[in-house]
């Protein structure tokens, strides 16, 4: 099969052939329909968030189950699904607590394995590791309980950006946050997962939805995910715009970019008794300046998402059900699709900000 493999940080990705060891107790061989490429993905290339290498990145991906371990009883060969790229052990203190996200026993993902220590993926002798659900290969053995079954009628290519932007965009308003009905909603930073919360915030009934970006064709986009509201922060003061349009400052400012300068936008925008909620993935070293006195005086509160608190179980099928209902939008999401060869494009039109979504499809 053809992976995209990482051998270097700040490298370009290997496209070439590897093989794939079978499915063992407990997983599934997936091969893969499509993959998003991901912001997240990129952090990874460059070195921003290490892992161990070589390893073949991507987790944003839906496709076909090829092949069961054994013990595995939810879905068979044949079957639609989307893949979830971060797994659980089920029996944990946040597992039970209904807290899946929080896993405290995932020591092996990190370490780029799979749950008994081996590795799946190589080329001859040379082991090639797992990075969450390597969906940048044509197939990939993945943990069961990550893979969800869907309606085999809809399109694979859209339900891929289910795995992530649009999980962790919309689960951060509807789970996380929980935003309510006429909540005032910010949202800094327009890309795949910024649009997704943006589109969150209009399912829940937020209003105004403020949309901050630099760039125009994301905002102008972001009005299309229902975005009542754009800033453009190259243009204007983010902090004057947002009080006037809410009073004073909107009680939801959600951060979907991971740099301090835009944490600190997102705080700074909050108004009383409001949360900033966290969603982008800053590097290990940043810091930011905050004013404690205004958090408590105000009663302001910053509070973090990881993959928008994803109950996979339930909240796939949720998603899945608001897609069916015309509720949520997935194709305006994709900006171009491409084949795996020209990944490192793909990734040079994310880091240029020319695409909202790319994604990858397999033939």
């Amino acid at each position: 099969m053809k992976a995209a493999v990482l051998y270097e940080f700040g490298a370009p990705l290997v496209v070439e052939e590897i093989e794939t060891d079978p499915p063992r107790r407990g997983e599934v061989l997936v091969r893969f329909a499509a993959s998003g490429v991901c912001h997240s993905d990129l952090h990874t290339i460059l070195g921003i968030h290490k892992a161990p290498l070589p390893t073949i990145p991507g987790h944003e991906g839906a496709g076909v189950v090829e092949a069961v371990g054994d013990d595995v009883k939810h879905v068979r060969p044949g079957d639609h699904v989307v893949v979830t790229w971060l797994p659980y052990c089920g029996s944990c203190r946040f597992c039970i607590s209904g807290r899946p996200y929080l896993c405290d026993n995932l020591a092996w993902s990190d370490a780029g394995t799979m749950a008994d220590g081996g590795i799946r993926f190589h080329r001859g002798n040379t082991r090639i590791h797992h990075n969450t659900a390597s969906t940048f290969a044509e197939y990939a053995v993945v943990p069961a309980q990550t893979v969800i079954p869907v309606d085999p009628q809809l399109s694979l290519v859209n339900l891929a950006l289910l795995g992530c932007a649009v999980m962790t965009g919309v689960g951060a308003v509807l789970t996380t946050a929980k935003v309510q009905p006429g909540e005032s909603v910010a949202v800094v930073g327009c890309g795949g997962v910024g649009l997704n919360v943006i589109q969150g915030a209009a399912i829940a009934g937020a209003a105004p939805i403020i949309a901050i970006d630099v760039v125009q064709a994301k905002l102008e986009l972001a009005r299309t995910f229902g975005a009542t509201h754009l800033i453009d922060a190259s243009r204007q003061s983010v902090l004057e715009a947002v009080q006037d349009l809410s009073g004073g400052g909107v009680q939801y400012a959600f951060e979907a970019l991971g740099r301090p300068a835009t944490i600190e936008t997102a705080i700074g925008i909050t108004g009383k008794g409001g949360t900033t909620v966290l969603v982008g993935m800053a590097p290990p070293e940043a810091r930011i300046a905050i004013n404690p006195l205004l958090l408590t005086v105000q009663e302001r509160s910053i509070k973090g998402c990881w993959y928008g608190s994803c109950r996979p179980q339930s909240d796939f099928s949720m998603l899945i059900d608001l897609y069916k209902a015309g509720k949520l939008q997935l194709d305006p999401l994709i900006s171009a699709t491409c084949p795996l060869e020209e990944i490192n494009t793909a990734f040079a039109r994310m880091e240029r900000g020319e695409v909202a979504r790319t994604v990858i499809v397999y033939k």
